[in-house]
């Protein structure tokens, strides 16, 4: 919920800017399928997760390593567009703790946030069946690149550093594109 405010906080933006939706079939995706692939094969990790699928610990490594290796690369070859380095060092940060931390993100103690009637995500979490996550404890390395920063309701989420710079690129890049050529210099007459 918290990306789709970011989403529309931006074309918003754009708009006020002068520009216009149309202005984003003019963008040049370089190999869009690498985000696609990234995003499926994460949604995977987690679905298999929820569902008490059993993950071996190194195939789960590797299935991070490549989700991380497709995003970046997208990134790569899409860095001719504005603020894309923004969204490679969220990326970058959140794929760091994860890695450092055998594959989970750390958490913050959700216990007393989480009503026991809330999402179903949220009791995975807390129960400890979200395999992707653990809660923060003395040997997690980088705890506080993890999702430890709470977002109050109405989005009721935790995020991490990572997130919040790579939402921040995403809103640059998207308010940018939406404006268009409407922020061009003006010519002197």
């Amino acid at each position: 919920m918290l990306l789709a405010a970011t989403l529309a906080a931006a074309v918003i933006l754009g708009l006020i800017r002068g520009g216009r939706l149309t202005n984003l079939t003019r963008v040049k995706l370089m190999h869009p399928w690498l985000v696609f692939l990234s995003v499926l094969l994460s949604a995977l990790l987690l679905f298999l997760s929820m569902f008490d699928v059993a993950l071996i610990r190194p195939l789960v490594m590797a299935a991070l390593l490549l989700q991380y290796l497709l995003l970046l690369l997208f990134i790569w070859y899409n860095r001719h567009l504005h603020y894309t380095w923004v969204i490679a060092l969220g990326s970058f940060l959140n794929g760091l703790v994860i890695l450092l931390n055998g594959g989970t993100m750390p958490l913050a103690d959700l216990s007393s946030y989480v009503a026991s009637d809330s999402e179903l995500a949220n009791q995975f979490l807390i129960s400890g069946n979200l395999p992707l996550y653990h809660i923060v404890h003395e040997n997690t390395l980088l705890w506080f690149l993890g999702d430890v920063i709470r977002i109050p309701h109405p989005f009721s989420s935790m995020i991490s550093i990572g997130d919040i710079i790579l939402y921040a690129g995403v809103f640059l890049l998207l308010q940018h594109l939406v404006a268009g050529t409407a922020q061009k210099k003006k010519q002197p007459l």
